[in-house]
């Protein structure tokens, strides 16, 4: 549960501003200039003593007059405590991680570059380690694909267990080719029955479907259906050739078909970058659901102060009644 916050704190300037104009009325109000010239004073002053406590707090209609206009002020700001969602696996995010580990995946990221760079599963392997570093209460499930796809780790908060799986991964672990669509519809799989607020897939390949009995926009399709994003990662190359392994059309369809994004790489640093706006994008989306409903306390102020305008009402009528 949050603290108290204002609706509208802008209209607590009015404060001020109703301060000032009290100031401003008892200023402009005329003085009272006698016009009876009374002779025996005596019963006057008999009087004076018997109502002296009156005249010693005649100040107190007027306080309860400032007091219930400052309550309407602050109602009219509308002050209210924010409820938030106590339930742990609705404020989390699962992620399921579809890598592909195909043999394309073992070339350079820099061929141009003298020793070439990190291979691109090596590179892959890096980053996806240090990202789950970065998802901390989350459940993170890995999925690897080639001609066909295996669950290496179902939803686990054991990151340093799933980054031991992740460092360890090689190319070969099933018959070479490109399942993407049969690896997002195992990734799809893992998080079927997942309660989490956020669900996400992120899907990394540096190549086109060529392999699997499911298409690519079929699994985008049931994705949709499910309510579960689609974040696609193409490892391009920049060299003469572009990316001409990846079919980019596809996974940009697959990530705006499921409110998602693409993200190109030819890097280790791009693809870092990749993940780490995909986690920071994710947080946000989960940020702005973070309190439900409210709890206001406006209306029980304005009942407060419309009670001491009526008590301010029957004190003047009564106790501290003027007299012609």
């Amino acid at each position: 549960m949050s603290g108290i916050g204002f609706a509208t704190p802008w209209l607590l300037a009015l404060l001020p501003l109703a301060a000032a104009l009290l100031a401003w009325r008892r200023w402009r109000r005329p003085a009272v200039t006698p016009t009876l010239l009374v002779v025996a004073l005596g019963p006057i002053a008999a009087a004076a003593g018997r109502e002296g406590w009156r005249v010693r707090t005649r100040w107190v209609p007027g306080a309860l007059r400032v007091l219930a206009l400052a309550l309407l002020v602050v109602a009219l700001a509308r002050p209210q405590r924010g409820l938030a969602v106590a339930s742990l696996p609705e404020e989390g995010i699962d992620i399921v991680l579809a890598l592909d580990i195909s043999g394309s995946m073992a070339e350079r990221t820099q061929p141009g570059v003298r020793g070439g760079g990190p291979t691109r599963l090596e590179a892959a392997r890096e980053v996806i380690a240090d990202f789950t570093g970065t998802l901390e209460g989350d459940r993170v499930g890995l999925v690897v694909f080639q001609s066909r796809a295996l669950v290496l780790s179902p939803l686990t908060l054991d990151h340093v267990a799933l980054r031991r799986t992740v460092r360890a991964l090689e190319s070969g672990l099933l018959p070479d080719g490109t399942a993407v669509g049969l690896g997002l519809a195992e990734a799809l799989n893992v998080l079927r029955d997942s309660n989490a607020r956020s669900r996400v897939i992120v899907l990394l390949t540096d190549g086109a479907n060529n392999a699997g009995e499911v298409a690519p926009a079929q699994a985008a399709q049931l994705a949709k259906a499910l309510g579960i994003r689609v974040y696609t990662v193409g490892f391009v190359s920049r060299g003469a050739g572009g990316g001409a392994g990846v079919d980019e059309t596809t996974l940009r369809r697959i990530a705006a078909e499921t409110q998602a994004a693409y993200y190109d790489a030819a890097t280790e640093e791009e693809l870092q970058g990749a993940y780490e706006a995909i986690g920071m994008l994710e947080r946000s989306r989960v940020a702005e659901r973070r309190f439900t409903s409210y709890r206001e306390f406006g209306p029980w102020l304005a009942l407060a102060a419309i009670g001491l305008l009526v008590v301010e009402a029957g004190l003047r009528a009564t106790v501290w009644r003027r007299h012609p």
